[in-house]
């Protein structure tokens, strides 16, 4: 009898959530600035960035809003992002990713955007009264193959140039790796760390002009 009712109470909780599937996320690289290309930056600016990983679609709210789920009040908060990890065959599903129980679907023909719950056996929609304002943007997906590299300009004393290496990997909210690094100018204009090379073509102590010829290689 208890199995029966366990059984019972599982298909009626089935029954009440909309099932989803995973999207997968795009690999991606991106370099920062194109090669061959004069830049200016000045000291403790980023001159050269590499970062490879994955990244999802996402959507960022640029007004906060109050939304109903039930018996409950939800607040979207200016600023938050939500990742378009799954999908149902109408909506795209965007998870708060500071809180995955919650999100917006949005239709994919059209119509008006919803928020949903997930209780963990699918998703329950609730219909809202206003629209939701936000941007489309993307997110990078952390603990998964994520590299960035970033090469920072430091200064100058006479003819040494200081730079700063930094590097992030997979978790991008971990303290990054840095090394500090310094080029001798009167030897060759010419400098380089762990495949990038750069040809500096005026340096003082607050910015340096600078053309990037190669890329990192990892």
């Amino acid at each position: 009898m208890k199995t029966t009712l366990m059984l019972l109470l599982t298909s009626i909780l089935i029954s009440c959530g909309v099932q989803t599937k995973l999207t997968t996320p795009e690999n991606f690289t991106t370099n920062i600035p194109e090669l061959n290309i004069s830049n200016n930056t000045e000291i403790g600016i980023t001159l050269v960035s590499k970062e490879t990983g994955y990244k999802y679609n996402a959507v960022k709210i640029t007004n906060d809003k109050k939304v109903k789920t039930g018996f409950l009040s939800r607040e979207l908060k200016a600023g938050e992002i939500y990742i378009n990890d799954s999908y149902t065959s109408k909506f795209n599903l965007y998870r708060n990713i500071n809180e995955p129980t919650f999100g917006i679907a949005i239709p994919k023909n059209g119509g008006k955007q919803q928020v949903f719950l997930n209780n963990g056996m699918g998703i329950k929609l609730f219909q809202i009264k206003d629209i939701i304002d936000f941007k489309v943007t993307h997110t990078p997906v952390p603990k998964k193959e994520y590299f960035k590299q970033e090469f920072i300009y430091n200064g100058r004393v006479g003819n040494a140039l200081k730079f700063i290496y930094r590097e992030y990997i997979d978790d991008i909210a971990r303290p990054a790796f840095t090394q500090d690094l310094q080029y001798d100018l009167s030897e060759s204009k010419i400098i380089g760390f762990r495949g990038l090379r750069i040809e500096v073509i005026t340096a003082t102590n607050t910015n340096i002009e600078y053309k990037v010829i190669s890329q990192f290689q990892k």
